[in-house]
């Protein structure tokens, strides 16, 4: 077929989309082709149907966090009112150079109208999503970040769950554990060193 005939059928635009397309899509970094980073399908708080790895955490510098909106110990809610205080410290990088991602627990109890609610609570801003989905996808999230016990039992108690966080920078492929119970500022600061060079 000569070139002429394949313009005119129309099918250039198929040919030309291609290489464009793939080019956008940056390779996957290191932690998430090691599987630490599952692109199993959630939902927002906002009713958004998202991809773990390619909508949330690609190319992206993020802070995330497990957590339950009914909280019987209180970490919960202490964690995202101090999450709170470093999104006002962090101002307008959020949702444009930083990203949190609180993934609840109970998903089956945290819909996107519970998560809703909570987030309007809390006044939590542009660049905050709280996530949900099926529990066997927020279970492998969970388990591929290392946020597990070692004793059965007491991984199973939704209780003792941790007020530790991930943040990190996928394009640098940097990573990093936090706690969320320390000062908002010495954790707004843990981002500095996450900046591309």
């Amino acid at each position: 077929m000569k070139r002429r005939d394949f313009l005119g059928m129309g099918l250039a635009q198929f040919v030309l989309a291609a290489p464009v397309h793939a080019a956008a899509a940056s390779p996957m970094s290191r932690a998430a082709q090691i599987g630490m980073f599952p692109n199993v399908p959630l939902i927002t708080h906002r009713g958004e149907k998202v991809r773990f790895y390619d909508d949330l955490i690609r190319d992206r510098t993020v802070l995330l966090n497990f957590f339950l909106v009914e909280c019987s110990d209180a970490l919960c809610p202490t964690v995202t009112a101090n999450l709170r205080k470093v999104q006002d410290l962090l101002g307008p990088r959020m949702g444009r150079d930083i990203f949190f991602y609180s993934i609840t627990l109970k998903p089956r109890h945290d819909t996107p109208k519970v998560l809703k609610r909570y987030a309007a609570d809390y006044g939590i801003g542009p660049g905050w999503r709280l996530l949900t989905g099926k529990p066997a996808d927020i279970e492998r999230i969970r388990l591929a970040q290392g946020f597990v016990d070692s004793d059965p039992k007491r991984d199973r108690d939704l209780n003792l769950h941790t007020v530790m966080g991930r943040y990190g920078n996928d394009r640098l492929d940097r990573w990093g554990g936090i706690s969320l119970g320390i000062s908002p500022e010495s954790i707004a600061s843990t981002f500095d060193w996450l900046t591309e060079v």
